[in-house]
């Protein structure tokens, strides 16, 4: 069975509203985006090739929209 993961962990996201997944998935991907901004300021501190680990982090992003 899913694990509620919505509005204080009271619903899962299947037993949301339409308008409600919408702003779920909207907040997930503002997530998705501030922590691929992370990983790249990481990747700049610990002087790996940024550029390269944002290839890779759009590749998946990409992989997942084709997913769809």
């Amino acid at each position: 069975m899913a694990q509620p993961r919505h509005q204080v962990n009271k619903k899962t996201f299947e037993e949301l509203t339409f308008s409600e997944q919408a702003k779920s998935i909207s907040a997930q991907i503002i997530i998705l985006k501030r922590a691929i901004r992370a990983h790249i300021r990481r990747a700049i501190q610990e002087e790996k090739n940024s550029s390269k680990v944002l290839t890779k982090c759009r590749g998946q992003v990409e992989r997942m929209i084709s997913d769809l």
